[in-house]
């Protein structure tokens, strides 16, 4: 039970991931493609730089494999919470999908 656990712990973000990658990109009219992958890496840092401090403390007497399950599931909602600061941010710039 614990192997699949393992498993499941280590496939899920992978999963995740990839529904959340798309190939839609930003656009605003008038917008040279240039400006909008300058807009989209400054948006990109906020997030990262927002988000930087998520993280789950260490617990006395923590096992190594909660330890890792608990770093896994930390980087997922480091992922979610950057999607929408992302999202948000090229939307206040004016940006569409």
């Amino acid at each position: 039970m614990n192997s699949c656990k393992a498993i499941a712990t280590v496939l899920i973000p992978f999963a995740l991931a990839a529904c959340a990658s798309t190939d839609q990109q930003w656009v605003r009219e008038g917008t040279p493609r240039s400006e909008a992958e300058q807009a989209l890496a400054e948006c990109q840092y906020q997030a990262e730089t927002a988000t930087v401090a998520i993280r789950t403390p260490y617990r006395q007497g923590e096992s190594w494999g909660d330890a890792i399950g608990q770093g896994i599931g930390d980087g997922v909602v480091r992922g979610m919470e950057e999607s929408e600061l992302v999202q948000s941010c090229m939307a206040a710039k004016g940006f569409t999908r």
